[in-house]
């Protein structure tokens, strides 16, 4: 589970201000022991300079309705048509709001704790929701008429709560099973989720019915991670216990499981992040001391065992990975031009990326397993997303800024600011070429494709506040 919302907690916000008045009385109990005070116009001018970076902001547009922490968040599959966003917060709710004005659509409730998982299936169909109140709820998107905004409310009676409560979708089902949700996965291709629990089991459903297709029972403690494989083979999960365990979605039984007590493993500290490569032949663990182990899933399809083929060393001991993803140093650099999938495939089975708190960024070259190159925030990284594909990637990190990376160089190709506390999530897709806001006079906005640099990146944090970038 991430540290950030384990760890969240409200704060004081008084502090402790001193007057000019105070300042002067310090300044010359100073002086009696001969201490010459500081030059006040370089005083004021370093304040200066601390309060505009701290009040600067980058953004294009703004989604404030969570008012408390923010979690989770996702974009729908074809994005940015629609330009939706799905987050879930400290607030209890997950909502659906519009990218390009920060307009609230759809309040998704029912939930009694924080929502700390969810998001589109695979078709964009359904849009579900996951909670620490051991929750997984899920709804059934209305595309809008075409000419018309937004989505097409469903036709209810009048007096029904689903129309009050659910606006434009309609609600399906509310699904029960672990203890507390702490990562839910959409299938890659039909609308079967998956949500491991903190009671070290993992369930599944069909939808729409909602029938429980399975529960897996193989880890000892919470299962922080887990994907079904880009061919929808297989599921792959990750737990605090230190395993890893292959299953097949159609079974109850393990295909493999690779322990903590493998010398070359050595996950005992737990397991905290995951990746699968694009040909579903790789996965890449990150544990919480830092360690990184690559492991072969190749052999399960032949009857044979996964197997731990490397280990990669380059972030601080004792911080945890909180960021894995394959990426393809030769794919789309542009938002507007989609990266053919048989590239992307070979070559992104090649390079990886980490991210941890220790602040770094490491992109990898599995076939030898050494550093490439690696990029730096001035605090812990909580999120890492890939601009398709990559080479381009951003990160969110408790510094209060997120970043946007080129893979391949290193170089920060944007800071995006606007946030006061830590970022904890951050998610990227195509740029539309919308702007709002004192562009183009305020909301209402408009379209102009030559003002898209090729991605919108948007991140959201401990304030409660989702905000969208451009680079």
């Amino acid at each position: 589970m991430d540290r950030n919302m384990q760890d969240h907690r409200e704060e004081d916000e008084e502090g402790v201000h001193l007057t000019l008045d105070d300042v002067q009385d310090v300044i010359e109990d100073d002086g009696q022991d001969g201490d010459e005070p500081m030059d006040e116009d370089d005083d004021d001018g370093d304040d200066g300079e601390q309060q505009q970076q701290a009040f600067e902001d980058t953004s294009l547009a703004a989604f404030y309705a969570h008012k408390d922490s923010v979690f989770h968040l996702s974009l729908h599959p074809s994005y940015p048509n629609p330009p939706l966003a799905f987050s879930g917060g400290a607030d209890d709710k997950g909502r659906l709001w519009d990218t390009r004005t920060g307009e609230a659509l759809v309040e998704l409730g029912g939930h009694t704790d924080s929502v700390v998982a969810g998001g589109f299936s695979a078709t964009g169909e359904y849009v579900a929701t996951g909670g620490l109140d051991g929750k997984v709820r899920v709804w059934k998107l209305h595309p809008a008429p075409a000419g018309t905004k937004g989505f097409e409310p469903r036709a209810v009676e009048d007096g029904q709560a689903e129309r009050r409560e659910w606006g434009a979708c309609q609600f399906v089902t509310n699904l029960e099973g672990p203890d507390e949700i702490v990562w839910t996965a959409w299938h890659t291709k039909g609308n079967v989720i998956a949500a491991g629990g903190s009671d070290a089991t993992v369930w599944m459903w069909k939808l729409p019915g909602g029938n429980v297709m399975n529960v897996f029972s193989g880890h000892t403690a919470a299962v922080t991670c887990g994907r079904f494989t880009p061919d929808g083979k297989r599921l792959v999960t990750a737990s605090e216990d230190g395993s890893l365990l292959v299953w097949d979605p159609r079974s109850t039984s393990a295909l493999s499981k690779v322990s903590p007590t493998d010398t070359r493993f050595n996950m005992d500290a737990g397991i905290t992040s995951l990746c699968l490569s694009p040909d579903s032949k790789l996965a890449i663990v990150g544990g919480a001391a830092g360690t990184i182990r690559i492991v072969n899933l190749a052999n399960i399809e032949e009857g044979g065992a996964a197997l731990v083929v490397g280990a990669l060393e380059g972030h601080a001991e004792g911080e945890s990975i909180e960021g894995l993803e394959f990426v393809d140093l030769l794919g789309n650099t542009s938002g507007t031009q989609p990266q053919a999938a048989p590239r992307a495939q070979a070559n992104a089975a090649n390079f990886a990326i980490s991210a941890g708190t220790d602040g770094k960024a490491v992109v990898w070259d599995l076939s030898t397993g050494k550093i490439r190159c690696e990029v730096m925030h001035d605090d812990a990284i909580t999120s890492m997303t890939l601009h398709g594909s990559g080479p381009i990637f951003s990160t969110s990190s408790a510094d209060g800024t997120a970043r946007t990376w080129d893979a391949r160089t290193a170089a920060n190709l944007a800071v995006h600011r606007g946030f006061t506390d830590g970022v904890l999530a951050v998610v990227a897709g195509p740029d539309d070429g919308y702007t709002q806001g004192a562009e183009s006079g305020g909301v209402g906005a408009y379209v102009n494709l030559a003002d898209s640099k090729g991605w919108k990146v948007i991140a959201a944090g401990d304030e409660g506040v989702s905000l969208v970038f451009r680079v």
